[in-house]
């Protein structure tokens, strides 16, 4: 795992390398962009069959393109677990919602924490002038902690692949959204969802 994680980095820097001179004959009049990403995404612990409900995530990040092919990319992602409620109809339009304390991973723990410092790089193929399809891949440093009422029970950092798939559109304002499925590996903690986000170009 650790010789992908060094294969990843090295790509990153290659192709920034090779590309850095590219920007120049490519003209790009607006290689910049930063956006946003909400992600829901199942987590998965030591391959345990009692993973909870699930987690929630917010990605920010900044890209940069060499051309309308290529970028990279550099961003903070944080999560935690998605506490789940359940809402019954008690009487005639009332509602009694309670939280569901279901454990995670086994553990007996009540809550997951994670944050990702993220390098990526980026490509595009362009389906029409404003649809495109991507993928990126890269890595990431890692910290997260599970815990069970403020008392750690697991906890670890490291650095991780980081993987992400999808389609995104694009306005002539700057303006992009993207759709795709992304995947974070941290040693024993694996999560992998779906994600929305905004862009903006400049």
């Amino acid at each position: 795992m650790k010789k992908l994680h060094i294969l990843s980095i090295a790509i990153i820097a290659t192709l920034g390398s090779s590309l850095l001179s590219e920007q120049a004959v490519a003209g790009e009049k607006n290689p910049h962009s930063v956006g946003v990403q909400l992600s829901g995404a199942a987590a998965k612990y030591k391959g345990s069959t009692q993973d909870g409900d699930g987690v929630g995530q917010i990605y920010f990040h900044y890209n940069y393109s060499f051309n309308n092919m290529f970028s990279i990319e550099a961003g903070i992602n944080s999560g935690a677990d998605a506490d789940d409620w359940k809402c019954t109809d008690t009487k005639k339009d009332k509602y009694t919602c309670a939280k569901n304390d279901k454990k995670l991973f086994g553990l007996g723990a009540d809550e997951l924490e994670y944050t990702n410092y993220i390098i990526a790089a980026k490509g595009q193929y362009a389906l029409t002038k404003r649809n495109s399809v991507y993928g990126k891949v890269g890595a990431q440093f890692y910290d997260y902690e599970i815990s069970n009422s403020d008392k750690i029970l697991q906890s670890d950092d490291g650095m991780g692949l980081f993987l992400e798939a999808g389609w995104q559109y694009q306005w002539d304002n700057g303006l992009k959204i993207n759709a795709g499925v992304q995947s974070i590996k941290m040693d024993d903690l694996k999560v992998a969802g779906s994600t929305i986000g905004l862009a903006y170009n400049f």
